[in-house]
């Protein structure tokens, strides 16, 4: 089976399966290593200087780890098993019918009330939502979409087409490290610092990826491919983060709507920037508007990519070689 086949299989295995069982889920797996890490490796509570250093050992151990396993695994096996085993390895990588669903559930409760509502966005994002009104709920699902978008569907699809299943799950352990540890508190200040200028660097292509492809898809939700860019050239450096902020940036202009602005997280309240200063706020419509980007720029994203590793050799695929198949 070539290359391209695993891809386009393992993208359509996830939108008639979607994501298995937590305990059945590589990526569950991931975080209890990330855990456990945090809770055991050396020097955890000393200096700042040895928490920078046993972090970086854990964000750069993990993910190689990670790679060395799952290609030892797919080599291990007869071919014909081992290309059925990759493409479901590729396909737990990517989420995009989960992140299809949770967007849907969402915009589905806000008929059910606000309190519906944020308790489907909870299962979204990272910041509090017990507060939220209803401009909070949408905004928060649109931007959780919009970054979500690179990693979980299109960083793993552009680490997929290089490097097959291995290349793939690391990429998705150094994003389990970021979003566990890749916090600027006081626990991850130091410790979590590697993990999360590594999970920067990892995203910082697919994310510019991600935009270009909103950009492209944008007609198909009733946006305009100019306004998506004009709207990155002008915003996404106002976002504290390189990836997260070109990415969301992308779908405020391809959706027409302006997000950001002050959110919750743990109690402390962080006043993000405004993307898309002169569009208006989005609606719970806008929440199934950026679900279909999604999907129509993964989609543009992965057919790209699988046609890319059909005709043109990749020199990196030479380094990171597919399981049994090079």
């Amino acid at each position: 089976m070539t290359a391209a086949a695993k891809i386009f299989l393992a993208w359509l295995l996830d939108l008639v399966l979607g994501e298995p069982a937590a305990a059945w889920h590589p990526v569950c797996w991931m975080g209890w290593m990330v855990d456990l890490a945090d809770r055991t490796a050396p020097g955890r509570k000393r200096l700042p200087a040895i928490q920078r250093i046993s972090g970086a050992a854990v964000a750069v151990a993990l993910p190689a780890g990670t790679y060395l396993v799952a290609r030892w695994f797919i080599r291990s096996l007869p071919r014909p098993m081992s290309a059925a085993v990759e493409v479901a390895l590729i396909s737990v990588a990517l989420a995009p019918r989960s992140l299809y669903e949770h967007a849907s559930r969402v915009e589905s409760r806000a008929a059910a009330g606000i309190d519906e509502a944020r308790e489907a966005v909870s299962h979204m994002v990272g910041r509090d939502t017990g507060g939220l009104d209803e401009h909070g709920v949408v905004s928060a699902a649109v931007e959780s979409v919009a970054e979500n978008a690179n990693d979980g569907v299109i960083a793993p699809l552009f680490y997929g087409v290089i490097g097959g299943a291995p290349l793939a799950l690391a990429y998705k352990m150094v994003n389990t490290l970021d979003s566990m540890i890749g916090y600027r508190d006081e626990r991850y200040l130091h410790f979590g610092w590697a993990a999360a200028r590594l999970d920067d660097a990892a995203g910082f292509i697919p994310a510019r990826l991600t935009a270009l492809a909103a950009s492209a898809a944008s007609p198909l939700v009733g946006g305009s491919p100019r306004e998506a860019l004009a709207t990155c050239h002008v915003d996404a450096g106002r976002h504290d983060s390189p990836n997260a902020g070109i990415c969301e940036a992308a779908y405020a202009g391809a959706l027409g709507v302006q997000l950001g602005g002050i959110s919750s997280y743990s109690g402390r309240q962080v006043n993000k920037p405004l993307l898309g200063r002169k569009y208006s706020k989005p609606d719970f419509k806008d929440i199934g508007r950026a679900a279909r980007l999604m999907y129509a720029s993964a989609f543009l994203v992965m057919s790209a990519g699988t046609l890319t590793r059909a005709m043109i050799p990749i020199p990196a695929g030479r380094i990171f070689k597919w399981g049994g198949s090079l």
